[in-house]
Order: structure tokens, then C-alpha cells, then sequence
């Protein structure tokens, strides 16, 4: 029996085949050289630009990141070429997690103005700013910056997960950082928005498209008019801020909160190691070391009630529950998926003869996976057996017998099933009077605790017995015997019983090398009930027996089976030795 959540279902639709991820999420990938943008010039590396001013440095950035290392003022030279005063470089390689790749991100003052900070962040967006110069203070104005653009991306992922180390400055007070990650479709563009640095009162003005403050509804310091396409959407936005100073890597996780049910068109990333929405404060030299960035698709319940009560202790990683209550129906499950994307599907499949609910939760991202690298998660509810539990497959049941060690053979015959009375779920299987023809009796096959499992198809059987000992013609015979069928709702039983008959059990007790496969199979219906109690009768009534068919047989006639005794309005079954 199976559940599904409709919202979950129909979210599925917009959906694509494949999780996405993030683009050298690990920094293990190639480290390319910085080019910040700016509205004067966009093709000078920060690697040129120094050189240009003197220093030697090779200033690289991971691949598919941007850094907001800053050009500063960038002017032409005699020569024809741009030179960058003050240019800053705030994100450095260093050794990662376990690993030879992370990001260090710091806040640097300006070489060429100290009292101008640099802050430090990493996005998956172009970074910016801009700024003037005030010759009377020396001091720099007007200043502006953040992020615009980002990563195409249709994924509804669960959250952010990375590995950060944030770490005061030597010479002070440190200053929290900053982790957001917001997604989108259609764009917003902005007017007259001031793109470069300059030492006068007069910037390069762009159009600037998709800027984050426009994205997310927020107030700019600089720009003119702001516009957006018929179908530009915030659809998620999650902005944390972290305070825990630590030297050692920690892992963050940051739930992304989904505003509209929509697929997005772009995402983007941003980790700074300041309040990157505040440019006034940013204290020098705090810093944020930055690994293994990826997204979650969650897959696990953020909460389980049960007949209409959460369940005592539940946690989303521990995924075994034994309750002290019989176990209700489906409809008694209420299910909440972790996933803040609401891309979890539930199935609820319940076990009655074994009393178990087993709750299975899926993310509809193909290759979508969880924090564990999981893309699925059970979780195993026990409850106690109900009282009073009658079993519906316990009984005899009459057909036949087929044989086959090389001669097919076929004969009338019987297997009686007995319920374990205290767990439903087990039972004894007897083939009784086991015979090969031609008065080759070899007794009783007995299978005892045999697992019994409830289907849609009925009651499923399956188990073994090793060194049963049979006896033919005063010989004995020790076999390994294994059991598999199943008893259909109308009491149709199939049964495949095969023998190992162990030649040689001294020297080779699982018979691999000599023992002879007999095939046995079992086909039949339902008979009569195992025991069958009328009322008490007097203890001089006259007894009768009857095989299992129903034939009256003499009791002085009886060989050692099963068989049905009567005496008075008394009947049962009784086995004879």
C-alpha cells in the first residue's frame, strides 16, 4: 500500500531530468586568472594591472567563481595600455579541507588609499564597485557595489552546504559573515548605474541587468530607474549571517527558503567575509576561508505524527521507531518532508502481518542528493502485534503432490500451515507422509518458522530446514529442505518444496557434492481449519478418525500423519506417531 503527496507529485512537472550542482564546488578544478568588470574596461587582469604598477602577482580565482578583488582607478598610459591605481586583491588560494583547494576571502584596504576597505566575497555572479575620490578629505565617496548576473540553474535544491573557516583579525574585534543564495527567472534591469572607480566626482554610467539589490527587493545607494520583464519572479531567498569564529573547518548549512512554487532560471551564490550589505563597516583583515560548496536535495521526514500524535522522539536521521500501539491505518500517517523545495515524495507501505509501516522518501530530482549523498530514505515504524490477532492462511489444504528426481510423479496429497499464536507473521509448514510411490514412505517434511509476509497477492511464505531426518524403509535419510509460495485471498495455496536428499552427511552435510535434488511442488486449496473446537463431549463418546480428504479410516489402521479426529460433537486435529 503506497502514498503519494500531491503537491509533491505535481511539482514534478516542472522539474528538469537531473539534479544540478555548482561549478567547481570543490576549488580542486582550474584556477583562472581575475579579471574584475568594470564600466571603464573589462579585460585587464588584476595580474596585468598590477604589473603595470610594479608588483608581481599571479591572482587567480577558481573557475566558474568571481572574486570581488577591485581594479582601482583605471586610467590609460602613454604607451596606450591601462594602468589600475590602487587596485586590491581580497581572495587568495590556500590548502581546503582535507584537500589542496579553498578560497581565502579578507578585507583589504586600499594599497593606494587606506581608509578605503575592500570587502571580500566570492559569488557565482559578476562582481562590482565604484566609488569617487573627495581631494579636500582624501577620503573615497559615493561608494557602491555587490553583485549582478548569475548561473543558470532550473533546480529547486533544499540548501546550501559548505566548509568555512571565519577568523578575527590579529589587531581586533572580528565581524560576522555572510551567506545568501536567492534564485530567479526573467530579470530587472537598472539605469545609469555607476561602474567603475575614479579619482574626479564623474563615472561610466551602464544599464545594469539582474543586479542583486533589484532581485531582492532592496534600496540601492546609487542608479536610476529600475525595470523588470512581465515574468521576472523572486522565487527564493535565504540570507544568514555567521558568528562562529573558528580556526578549524566547520560545515554551515544554509536552508534555502522558497518564496513561489516556480522553477527558477538563474541562481546565484554569495559568501562574503563581511555584512556584505553594508559597505560603511568593514573591518580590516577579518577573514572567511571557503571549501566544498554544493547544493541538497533533501530526502528525509522533517516531522512524523501517528494517529493524530507526533511521534515521541522522532529525528530526522534516526530511522527506526518501535511504538506501543497497534498499528493504525494508512490514513492515520501524516508525513512532512524535510525539503523546503517541496520536491520530496512519501510512500507509506504497511506490513500488517509483521505489524511494520515502512515510510519511504524520495526527491523527485533525478540524481538529487541529500546531505548523506542519499538520494532516498526509509524509515522502519514497529508497532505491537494487535490483540486477539486470527490468522487467515492457517489450515489444511488438499491437492497435489508433484515429484520429479528424473520421473515426474504426481499424487493426491496435503500441507498443513500453523500460524504462530503469537506472531501471525511465522508459521510451521508439514507436508505430511512424504512419499516417493511404490511404498518409498519417507515421513513427514517439517519447515518450522517459516516468514510469512501479506501481499496484495495474498500470504507469501519462505523458509528452511537443514538436516531434517526422514526415514525410508528403515533407512535414514537426512535432507535439507527450503520452502517458498504463497496462499492466494481465495485459498489457493502454490508451494515449491525442494529436497536436497544428503548422501554422504558426514562428509558433506549441505549435500553441494552428493547430495539428489528432489523437486516438490504443492498445489491446492483450502481445506479446513487446523483446530476446530465445538463444545465440550463426553469422554466415552466413540472416536473416529478421517484423513485429511475426509476417509473414514479404522484406528487400527492408523500409520504415523495427520489426521482428523472426531469423537462425539468434538473435532480436531491430531498428528499419530
Amino acid at each position: 500500500m503506497k502514498k503519494y503527496y500531491a503537491s509533491a507529485v505535481a511539482l514534478a512537472a516542472v522539474l528538469s531530468a537531473s539534479a544540478q550542482q555548482l561549478p567547481n564546488a570543490d576549488f580542486e578544478g582550474e584556477w583562472v586568472d581575475s579579471k574584475p568588470w568594470n564600466s571603464v574596461y573589462t579585460g585587464l587582469s588584476m595580474s596585468e594591472a598590477l604589473k603595470m604598477m610594479g608588483q608581481e602577482v599571479d591572482v587567480k580565482q577558481p573557475q566558474g567563481w568571481i572574486v570581488s578583488n577591485v581594479l582601482g582607478v583605471v586610467t590609460p598610459t602613454d604607451e596606450g595600455k591601462y594602468g589600475a591605481l590602487g587596485s586590491t586583491i581580497v581572495g587568495t588560494k590556500v590548502d581546503g579541507n582535507n584537500s589542496e583547494s579553498a578560497i581565502k576571502l579578507t578585507n583589504n584596504p586600499n594599497p593606494f588609499m587606506a581608509t578605503q576597505m575592500v570587502p571580500a566575497y566570492i559569488s557565482l555572479g559578476t562582481t562590482w564597485a565604484t566609488n569617487t575620490l573627495d581631494f579636500l578629505t582624501f577620503s573615497p565617496q559615493n561608494k557602491d557595489g555587490g553583485v549582478f548576473g548569475g548561473l543558470d540553474f532550473t533546480m529547486r535544491p533544499d540548501a546550501l552546504i559548505f566548509d568555512y573557516k571565519l577568523e578575527a583579525p590579529e589587531e581586533g574585534e572580528g565581524q560576522k559573515a555572510t551567506a545568501l543564495v536567492y534564485a530567479w527567472k526573467g530579470s530587472w534591469s537598472q539605469a545609469e548605474v555607476p561602474g567603475n572607480n575614479s579619482m574626479s566626482s564623474e563615472t561610466v554610467k551602464t544599464t545594469m541587468t539582474d543586479r542583486d539589490r533589484n532581485i531582492l527587493g532592496m534600496e540601492c545607494a546609487q542608479g536610476g530607474e529600475i525595470t523588470k520583464t512581465d515574468d521576472a519572479e523572486l522565487i527564493a531567498k535565504s540570507l544568514e549571517y555567521i558568528t562562529e569564529f573558528t580556526s578549524e573547518w566547520k560545515s554551515y548549512t544554509l536552508p534555502i527558503n522558497y518564496l513561489t512554487a516556480s522553477a527558477p532560471a538563474k541562481i546565484n551564490v554569495v559568501l562574503s567575509a563581511n555584512d556584505f550589505f553594508d559597505s560603511e563597516n568593514i573591518v580590516k583583515g577579518n577573514s572567511m576561508s571557503v571549501d566544498n560548496i554544493k547544493l541538497a536535495y533533501y530526502s528525509r521526514l522533517k516531522s512524523l505524527e501517528i494517529g493524530g500524535e507526533a511521534v515521541k522522539g522522532f529525528d530526522s536521521d534516526t530511522y527506526e521507531y518501535t511504538l506501543d500501539i497497534e498499528m493504525p491505518e494508512e490514513s492515520s500517517f501524516v508525513c512532512q518532508p524535510m525539503a523546503n523545495a517541496y520536491s520530496a515524495k512519501t510512500e507509506i507501505a504497511l506490513d500488517k502481518a509483521n505489524a511494520t509501516a515502512t515510510i519511504k522518501v524520495s526527491n523527485l530530482n533525478e540524481g538529487g542528493l541529500d546531505i548523506d549523498g542519499k538520494a532516498s530514505h526509509e524509515y522502519v515504524i514497529k508497532f505491537k502485534q494487535a490483540s486477539g490477532v486470527t490468522s487467515s492462511y492457517g489450515g489444511i489444504y488438499v491437492g497435489t503432490v508433484s515429484i520429479d528426481m528424473g520421473a515426474p510423479l504426481e499424487v493426491p496429497g496435503n500441507v498443513h500451515i500453523t500460524p504462530d499464536a503469537a506472531d501471525p507473521s511465522k508459521c510451521t509448514f508439514m507436508l505430511p507422509n512424504f512419499s516417493l510411490g511404490q511404498g518409498t514412505e519417507l515421513g513427514d517434511i517439517v519447515v518450522p518458522d517459516v516468514t510469512v509476509t501479506e501481499s496484495t497477492e495474498g500470504h507469501v511464505f519462505a523458509g528452511s530446514v537443514k538436516g531434517l531426518k526422514l526415514n525410508m524403509n528403515g533407512t535414514e535419510i537426512v535432507a535439507n529442505v527450503t520452502l517458498d509460495g504463497n496462499v492466494t485471498p481465495d485459498g489457493v495455496a502454490t508451494m515449491n518444496i525442494p529436497v536436497i536428499w544428503i548422501t554422504d552427511p558426514a562428509n558433506d552435510p549441505e549435500g553441494t557434492a552428493t547430495g539428489i535434488k528432489i523437486d516438490v511442488k504443492f498445489n491446492g486449496k483450502f481445506q479446513t481449519s487446523a483446530i476446530e473446537n465445538v463444545e465440550t463431549t463426553p469422554s466415552d463418546a466413540p472416536v473416529e478418525f478421517y484423513s485429511i480428504n475426509g476417509v473414514r479410516i479404522a484406528s487400527d489402521r492408523l500409520t504415523p500423519g495427520i489426521y482428523i479426529k472426531r469423537q462425539g460433537n468434538k473435532v480436531e486435529k491430531v498428528y499419530v506417531k
